[in-house]
């Protein structure tokens, strides 16, 4: 009689590895908002949904940002953390905004963590107290945070006191160009003009009147801020002197910080910078030793969700 074979318990498959969590970045502001998805260091999608700020947090318009970023997402994040323009990070407007992203994506707030776009910003370029970061989106600043996680800042005072050198005041500078004409009976013609019309639709004023009230803030005015950087490629001397004035600027902007944070680097950033290579050449011209370095802001906020501060350079 044959003995029964001994029974053995089947090796248990090895279960597959957990997966890193989807950690979605946020580098929000008034001309669009750039998001980047990631997974461990995967990057799984990256995009443009329309602008959002702490402002417009709760109401249609930021809805509407969020239900669009929300259909561009490939998969709902599970960590989300978001730099946003207004805010200061353990403020009140700090709990409404996790609020109003976490009920928008699926998440607790626990799972959501904000900041002001420029320590955004900051982070992505230097460690505290290593440096000056000057940046020209819609908006312009110079900002330095020091060791101990105090900030000197200049400017960043919104487009209807200042934020010279920025986006919004290149289209407004535009504007201004093409609308003296029309003040002496006539449209304005050249290649800052030509490019103006390419994104209004016209020189007329009721054209020009409706492109830009017809958006909230700044939007429409540094939707215009293309045109003065192609002008200026075209040989525009009046987009050129645009572009001249804006770097005279954002100069004096890292200048004052300097007053009071010392003799640090100085290093600029910014969506309106990457309107021609004229301007980075121009603000090498009025700030001798300032370097231009591109960062992904998104990427460096998907990475703070993650749990990792820093982000390499592009």
């Amino acid at each position: 009689m044959l003995s029964p074979m001994p029974c053995h318990t089947p090796p248990a498959h090895p279960s597959a590895p957990k997966l890193p969590p989807l950690a979605l970045g946020l580098d929000a502001g008034g001309s669009g908002t750039q998001w980047v998805l990631l997974r461990g260091p995967q990057r799984v999608g990256a995009g443009t949904a329309p602008p959002l700020t702490t402002a417009l947090l709760g109401t249609p318009a930021g809805e509407t940002a969020l239900r669009s970023l929300r259909d561009a997402l490939p998969a709902l994040p599970e960590r989300l953390h978001a730099g946003l323009p207004g805010l200061s990070a353990g403020s009140p407007q700090a709990e409404t905004a996790r609020a109003h992203l976490a009920a928008a994506l699926g998440l607790s707030p626990q799972q959501v963590s904000v900041e002001g776009d420029l320590a955004l910003a900051y982070r992505a370029h230097f460690a505290p107290g290593a440096g000056i970061l000057i940046y020209a989106g819609t908006g312009s600043i110079a900002y330095h945070v020091t060791a101990s996680g105090d900030t000197f800042r200049a400017g960043g005072r919104g487009y209807r006191i200042g934020d010279d050198g920025a986006g919004a005041s290149l289209g407004r500078g535009a504007l201004r160009h093409v609308t003296d004409a029309l003040d002496f009976g006539r449209e304005a013609t050249g290649p800052l003009a030509e490019e103006v019309a390419a994104i209004t639709g016209g020189l007329d004023w009721d054209t020009l009147r409706a492109f830009v009230y017809a958006a909230p803030g700044a939007s429409a005015l540094a939707r215009l801020a293309p045109a003065v950087g192609r002008g200026a490629d075209r040989g525009d001397a009046a987009a050129l002197e645009l572009l001249r004035e804006a770097a005279t600027s954002l100069a004096e902007l890292g200048r004052r910080v300097q007053v009071r944070a010392g003799d640090l680097p100085l290093r600029a950033t910014g969506g309106a910078l990457r309107v021609s290579s004229l301007f980075p050449e121009l603000l090498r011209e009025c700030l001798p030793g300032v370097e231009i370095e591109w960062c992904d802001h998104a990427e460096a906020a998907a990475r703070v969700a993650q749990g990792r501060e820093r982000v390499s350079l592009l």
